[in-house]
Parts: structure tokens; C-alpha cells; sequence
């Protein structure tokens, strides 16, 4: 009702004026109290900063978001992509899954501390004989140096660690007073099976993983695999078990992938590419390098590219093809010093090998020099491969093809045959320098029946008196080498 001697025009205005200051007062006050997670730019970019929860980003704005990752250390972050989102990492950016340990106190010949971690039920992998405890996935670092970790609380010494997952203890053999010190707890730095997701310009460091995971794991919980994931120029190291888990036409390019615990990268999935990378120095945990270690292994793949890499010191083979990989290009990589091969193709099918060049590579055990322990290029039981072009010099051996007895999934076997072998150029001090052997298990028609050719290719050897060649289970003459056939 409006009061006596008010017009009402002028009251209803008055009061809408005051309603509207109102609510803008009360629109400021609530902008104050709320803070946004992020403000996207124009070009749909979210800056991320030290000390931001990046899933907590991801998960607050939409698919196909492009994540500016800004210098500075962020820790025990696992982030599981939306499709299409992208995380660049500007110069420093470093994603560490690893939480810095304090407060030690000395307990008799121990340093010691605690640490929430829980055991799982079961862990993958098998040892080498100097690391029993290579399958637990937490790893110590004192000064970024991996300690050595050990299954029992007395072989604890300097440079040895124990973490004793009941009471949740951690036992030193070393004072670490003045010394940074880590353990890895998270176990992947980005997972899932998201769709065109790239991942460049980071240092990721010091996961978790166990031995068949990665860091950066393309696929998810399940069996879901990721697609057409782009890894490029990161630095990927000290990381428990691989570097990189592969996913469905990943594209990893320009990395290094270096110093990690079991292996450098691997997996499975069709189209993949692997390209530019440097790969070395991994197998820190002590893996076994006959189960699964090394540089890389590649399984179940389709179209697999290999181009261009630099691969060397690792602690098993540099390039690795098991189990049933199909149409594989191994093109113009560089490999020295590598545990048991350079490239080794084993029980798979359909493959190039060409223009790499291999140096000083597969030596295996010392005192195991037959072509069974490893050389330069080694084919194993696999059908239709043609290995040209490269150059294989001063290996244990150079380019060697072997035929266990080895049963394939279906029951039946693996088979070296149609293995053409031509314009190679190999330099052998010792060792074979080209040939085949074969187990008890077959007879000889793998040297005649079976399409196996070494044809045009090139031998330097320090004599030709001597018996670099393998040919019917015994080692030849070049004479005799080429009263076979071989080398036509």
C-alpha cells in the first residue's frame, strides 16, 4: 500500500534502485569469497602453478582443455587426462611422484624414519641375483641417487635402504644429515585411456610404478588402452618400473628416457611410433634382463615404428620386439653397449630391420659369448624378416638368427624362416660374425629348406683363417662359409 502523500512511481523507482544496488553488493561479496579454480585465456590455455592439484584442474574444466604447466616442483601429482587435453611444461616444470623424508633419528647402526605406505599383494618381475628386492615399486634417493633397496633389514649398509611395510619404518645405512632425501609413493604421473592427448616439455621423475607400468601409463585400471596419445620432449627418468607404458598409435618422440628402474619404454598397441628418443641407462632396480628389462620391449604390437633413436647403456637389450609383434620398422637407430642385443627381434613375425648403425653392443654374462647369449642383430625364432643396410661393428656377435624350441600361445612354435640377411657391412674382432644355430629340438632344414639367406653383405675380420660364421651348428670358415652358399 503506498503511504499517504507518495506518488507511487516515484516509491516503486526508489525501491528498485536500492533492489538493484543490493544485489550487486551482494554479487561483489560473493566474487570475493569464491575463488576461481582458473581463468582460461582466449586461446582456452589454464596456467598451472606450484602448489595447484592439476587432477582437481582437469576434472573443473572440459575435454580438449590445454594445460599451461609453469616452472616449479610439484609433487605426488597422478593426473588421468580427458580426451583431447594437453599439458606442456614450461622450462622447470617438474612432476615428481616422490614426498621428501624427514625427521631420521638414529637407532643403532640405522638412520631411521616413517612413512605411510601400504604393501600390495602381489608384485610383478624377477631379480637379478644382486638385487632381490627389485619388484617393490618405492624407491629412497638421497641427492637424486637411487639407494639400493634390500629384502632384509640386516643387509642394510651404506648406500642400502629397508622399509618395513608393517610398521611403516624406513632404515638408512648412512647418516643422511645434510643430504635431500626422497621416497616415491605415486605411481603414475598420467594414466587412462583417453583419446589425443599430448604430453610435452616435462621433467616426470621418481614414480612409483611397478615393473610393466609407467610413468606415463596409456591405458587405464582394466584393459582399456589409450589412442593417439603424443609424448615429446620430456626428460623421463628415476622412475620405478618403465618410463612409458604404450597405448593404440602413441606417438614418443624427442624424449630422453633415462635412468629408470626396469625398463625405458614398452607395451602394446597398434601404430605406434617411436621416434628421435634417447634411451639409456635403465634397469637402476636390477630386473633380470632375460625376463624383462632393458631399453625397450615391445609386445603384441601392429606397425610399429622404430626411427631414429639413440639407445645405449641399458641394463638388457636396447631394442626389443617379443612376442608376436607384427610388421615392425627398425630404421636408422644408433645402439652401443647394451645388455644381450642392439636390436633383437624375437618370436614375432614380419619385420625391417635397416640403416642402423651398432657399435660395441649386446654383450651379455662374462664368459657367455655363443651367438645363443646375444650379438648386435639377432633374430629369434621369427618368420619374414629382412635385416640391410645396417652397420654392426665390434659386438659380442654381429648378425646372428637362433631357433630354440619355443611353443607359441596356439601350441605350436616359433619358426626362423625366410630371415634374408643382405648389404650389411659387419666388423668382427671375435665372436660370430654372421650366421645361425638352432637347438637339438630341429633338424637342418633350417639351413635348407627354410629360406634363410645371408646374401651381398660385407666382413671385416681380423683374419680369415678364423671361424666367424655358424652355419649347421658349427662355426665356419669364411671358405667354408661360402661353400654353403651363403654370402653369394
Amino acid at each position: 500500500m503506498a503511504q499517504p502523500g507518495a506518488p507511487t512511481g516515484i516509491k516503486n523507482s526508489h525501491s528498485l534502485k536500492r533492489l538493484a544496488l543490493l544485489l550487486c553488493a551482494a554479487t561483489f561479496i560473493v566474487s570475493l569469497s569464491i575463488r576461481p579454480v582458473r581463468t582460461m585465456s582466449s586461446a582456452g590455455k589454464v596456467l598451472v602453478r606450484p602448489g595447484d592439484d592439476i587432477q582437481a584442474l582437469v576434472a573443473s574444466h572440459p575435454s580438449g582443455t590445454s594445460f599451461v604447466i609453469t616452472p616449479g616442483l610439484y609433487r605426488l601429482q597422478s593426473i588421468r587426462p580427458k580426451d583431447a587435453d594437453s599439458f606442456t611444461g614450461e622450462s622447470g616444470a617438474i612432476l615428481s611422484g616422490a614426498k621428501v623424508l624427514q625427521d631420521f633419528k638414529q637407532s643403532g647402526r640405522y638412520w631411521v624414519t616413517e612413512v605411510s605406505v601400504k604393501r600390495q599383494a602381489s608384485y610383478r618381475g624377477e631379480c637379478d641375483q644382486d638385487h632381490p628386492a627389485c619388484m617393490f615399486p618405492e624407491d629412497l634417493f638421497i641427492d637424486d641417487v637411487p639407494l639400493q633397496r634390500v629384502a632384509h633389514l640386516s643387509d642394510v649398509t651404506a648406500g642400502k635402504w629397508y622399509l618395513d611395510y608393517g610398521s611403516g619404518r624406513v632404515f638408512l645405512g648412512e647418516n643422511p644429515l645434510n643430504h635431500s632425501g626422497e621416497i616415491s609413493l605415486v605411481a603414475h604421473a598420467f594414466h587412462g585411456a583417453a583419446k589425443n592427448v599430448t604430453i610435452q616439455g616435462l621433467t616426470i621423475e621418481k614414480y612409483a610404478d611397478v615393473a610393466g607400468d609407467g610413468a606415463i601409463e596409456g591405458k587405464s585400471e582394466g584393459t582399456a588402452v589409450s589412442q593417439r596419445w603424443v609424448i615429446e620432449n620430456n626428460v623421463i627418468t628415476l622412475n620405478h618400473g618403465m618410463g612409458i607404458r604404450l597405448g593404440n598409435e602413441m606417438q614418443v618422440q624427442n624424449n630422453k628416457v633415462e635412468h629408470n628402474g626396469q625398463m625405458g619404454l614398452g607395451g602394446s598397441g597398434s601404430g605406434i611410433l617411436v621416434a628421435g628418443n634417447e634411451i639409456s641407462y635403465n634397469n637402476y632396480a636390477g630386473y633380470r634382463y632375460g625376463w624383462e628389462a632393458g631399453g625397450t620391449k615391445f609386445t603384441f604390437t601392429k606397425d610399429l615404428v622404430v626411427r631414429g633413436n639413440f639407445v645405449h647403456n641399458n641394463g638388457g637389450p636396447g631394442l626389443w620386439t617379443d612376442i608376436e609383434n607384427r610388421d615392425t620398422l627398425y630404421e636408422h637407430n644408433r645402439t652401443t653397449e647394451n645388455k644381450v642385443a642392439g636390436i633383437l627381434h624375437e618370436i614375432s613375425y614380419h619385420a625391417v630391420i635397416r640403416d642402423n648403425t651398432i657399435i660395441d653392443d649386446g654383450f651379455a654374462a662374462p664368459g657367455k659369448t655363443a651367438p645363443w647369449y646375444g650379438g648386435g642383430i639377432v633374430i629369434t625364432a621369427s618368420e619374414n624378416v629382412e635385416v640391410y643396410g645396417n652397420t654392426v661393428t665390434d659386438c659380442m656377435n654381429g648378425i646372428v638368427g637362433l631357433q630354440p624350441d619355443r611353443k607359441s600361445r596356439t601350441g605350436s612354435g616359433y619358426f626362423l624362416r625366410n630371415l634374408y640377411v643382405h648389404n650389411n657391412v659387419v666388423t668382427q674382432k671375435t665372436g660370430i660374425a654372421a650366421g645361425i644355430v638352432k637347438s637339438a629340438f630341429f633338424d637342418n632344414s633350417i639351413f635348407s629348406t627354410w629360406n634363410n639367406r645371408f646374401t651381398d653383405n660385407t666382413f671385416h675380420l681380423r683374419t680369415n683363417g678364423e671361424r666367424y660364421f655358424e652355419w649347421f651348428n658349427a662355426a665356419q670358415t669364411l671358405a667354408a662359409w661360402q661353400s654353403h652358399g651363403r654370402n653369394r
